[in-house]
């Protein structure tokens, strides 16, 4: 049985060589393993130093042994982006170590020694960059065997285990629903300048959120199953794009979208288990991603003047009784609808220079009341929680409020992310 699975992979491979005019039919191949289906290989670190071995393979056995040099191609990284759209960086060189690029596949086998590929410090990396170790079959003598070119080069991708502060919105570090009207004190809306007001014809708004529980009851319960995360909007709410799981005669594990262009609905979320919400307006539709996955969409045509941002529910009453009973973290105002790709890049944090990028608050700051904007905006994004706003009475009255007692951290095993 494995005589005919390793035929038919040879088979596999020489016609796939054939059809790139790379080999004949029926010659062997090399190729960098790892790179049968796709070249970017996740290459995990939460420590450092961390070791990824990169091997070569061949389809056939080797009748002599094969020298096979490998060497780092940081070029290859403006390729790989050119051809896929991706936004990808090539490793710091100060970032890694790399030895054993000369390998040998022994006479008789079909694998390489390995080259040791090494993450030594993370301190080059910058927060909200991807990046990758391109590394590729420069030469191979010995064997008859040419390179599959799809198989050349391995792009590994350095996927950091970070953990990181949040900002919790129940007022508590620990899973818990509390007292009704203890709960929510947090929620409040922050009102920027109006002079700062930013016209966005096109958009994509962010929040990473963690649920404890989701809550049961109907709308006559305290709390309600309702549980308000946060919207975006002008300084009157006008235009107001916001998110809130448990809609009334929903299952109340779904997450839906509220405002200026309707309602949708994404389904089964999980508690204690982190997620990006993504909303990409791009001047016709809003796509509604989670994790950089598309769950639904509305067609439809609105222009959002930022100005303001609430997080929870801050009328009167309301505030503890659709209290938001979870985390919060890497918030974030694009000026531009972003792709499904460049959201699953900035899962765990975004490069606060890059493209369109107009306010964001990471929510890690671990300690105090003020949430800073990391943008290239500056300060005038930053968030003091001493002097925020609130309907107290639920009329339609804003009143300044100092919320500062309110604002809880939290950082423990649960605020994990693999980039």
């Amino acid at each position: 049985m494995t005589k005919n699975i390793r035929t038919y992979l040879a088979l596999v491979f020489a016609l796939y060589a054939l059809s790139c005019k790379k080999a004949e039919f029926g010659d062997g191949v090399v190729l960098i393993t790892g790179t049968e289906v796709t070249p970017i290989v996740k290459f995990a670190v939460e420590n450092t130093p961390s070791e990824y071995n990169v091997t070569a393979t061949t389809t056939f056995r080797a009748t002599e042994d094969m020298q096979v040099s490998f060497a780092l191609d940081t070029a290859a990284v403006a390729g790989y982006n050119k051809e896929h759209n991706t936004i990808y960086f090539a490793v710091p060189t100060a970032a890694i170590d790399v030895t054993n690029l000369e390998t040998v596949i022994k006479a008789g086998s079909s694998t390489s020694t390995p080259v040791s590929v090494k993450v030594i410090s993370t301190s080059p990396l910058v927060d909200g960059r991807s990046y990758l170790i391109p590394l590729k079959i420069k030469s191979v003598n010995g064997g008859g065997m040419n390179v599959l070119e799809s198989g050349r080069t391995i792009f590994l991708r350095i996927a950091r285990i970070i953990n990181f502060p949040a900002l919790s919105m129940n007022n508590a570090q620990g899973a818990t629903t509390g007292t009704p009207g203890t709960r929510g004190r947090f929620n409040a809306t922050y009102l920027f300048n109006p002079g700062d007001a930013v016209s966005l014809p096109n958009f994509t708004f962010e929040i990473k959120n963690l649920v404890y529980s989701f809550r049961g009851g109907d709308g006559n319960s305290n709390p309600q199953p309702i549980q308000t995360l946060m919207s975006w909007s002008d300084q009157s709410e006008a235009t107001s794009i916001g998110l809130r799981y448990g809609e009334l005669g929903n299952p109340n594990n779904s997450l839906q979208l509220i405002g200026a262009l309707g309602s949708a609905f994404a389904y089964n979320f999980n508690a204690n288990q982190w997620y990006t919400i993504s909303l990409a307006y791009d001047g016709a539709k809003l796509i509604m991603y989670v994790d950089g996955n598309k769950v639904a969409e509305k067609t439809g045509s609105t222009v959002m003047q930022f100005s303001r941002l609430t997080f929870g529910q801050m009328w009167g009453g309301y505030d503890t009784r659709q209290y938001f009973n979870g985390r919060i973290a890497e918030c974030r105002v694009w000026s531009r609808a972003l792709t499904a790709s460049e959201i699953k890049l900035n899962l765990c944090g975004a490069d606060p220079n890059a493209d369109g990028l107009l306010a964001y608050w990471k929510l890690n700051e671990g300690a105090g009341h003020i949430f800073y904007n990391s943008s290239t905006a500056g300060a005038k994004y930053d968030m003091d929680w001493s002097k925020v706003w609130w309907d107290q009475a639920g009329s339609g009255t804003l009143l300044q409020a100092d919320k500062s007692s309110y604002v809880t951290w939290t950082n423990d095993a649960l605020n994990k992310c693999s980039q």
